[in-house]
């Protein structure tokens, strides 16, 4: 019995450089339809357009109101965010694989991701500033637009596959580690009229927003969306012969 398992991991070594070319070939294969169905998921999720990103409640800094000194408090939203369904998976890879020591036939390993957004992103920035001094409390609304330039994706993960009878199948995929990169955050707020010294720290508070919690909520939305099409295309064979 161990000769026969010795003699079956020898011709899975062999056949290991085939065997990566036949999965990504499978890959590759079912990207175009994979990106479509993601892309249509998440528009139907209502994430394009997605419509409350994030909100809260920040102090900008002191102003004189000439009775006193008061903090300015702003309210901010972050609405309206569009472009995320041109996410579009450009490489999905066998990066490394190993035959299962418990069953020779079967092979475990990783794959690694590459994507990007084509859109980039765009969202709606309001709210308002208010300072409070006794019977003076000032309110000015915030308007504005921000937008995400050179959005890419990546990601690693782990797959599981079987080899018998001459072909090869892709069993499953699991997406476990994505990553949003941007390439630049531009914040344009149209004027704050008395609070506009708190102009520069109101964009520095809306760039550190999108760098911090909307990435990450960003990254979740992903990662579910990936994970669901990629389980929706599982599993895949092909003939080796």
């Amino acid at each position: 019995m161990s000769n026969q398992l010795d003699a079956v991991r020898t011709q899975n070594e062999t056949m290991n450089k085939p065997v990566e070319h036949f999965l990504n070939q499978i890959i590759k294969k079912m990207l175009p339809k994979m990106n479509s169905r993601m892309q249509n998921g998440i528009k139907e999720v209502h994430l394009d357009p997605w419509g409350l990103v994030e909100h809260g409640q920040d102090i900008l800094g002191t102003i004189n109101l000439g009775i006193c000194n008061a903090s300015a408090t702003a309210d901010y939203l972050v609405t309206n965010m569009r472009g995320l369904s041109s996410i579009a998976i450009d490489s999905l890879a066998i990066k490394s694989f190993n035959n299962d020591p418990s069953d020779p036939s079967k092979l475990v390993g990783t794959i690694e991701m590459k994507g990007a957004m084509g859109a980039g992103l765009s969202t709606n920035i309001g709210g308002g500033i208010e300072a409070r001094c006794g019977f003076i409390h000032p309110h000015v609304g915030i308007s504005g637009k921000g937008k995400v330039n050179d959005v890419t994706v990546s990601a690693t993960g782990t797959f599981n596959a079987s080899t018998q009878f001459g072909k090869v199948c892709l069993e499953s995929i699991n997406i476990s580690e994505v990553m949003v990169d941007f390439g630049s955050v531009d914040i344009h707020i149209y004027g704050l009229s008395i609070f506009n010294i708190f102009l520069q720290p109101l964009i520095d508070l809306i760039v550190t927003l999108f760098k911090g919690k909307i990435k990450s909520a960003i990254t979740n939305a992903l990662s579910s969306a990936i994970n669901n099409e990629i389980k929706n295309e599982m599993p895949q064979c092909v003939s080796m012969v």
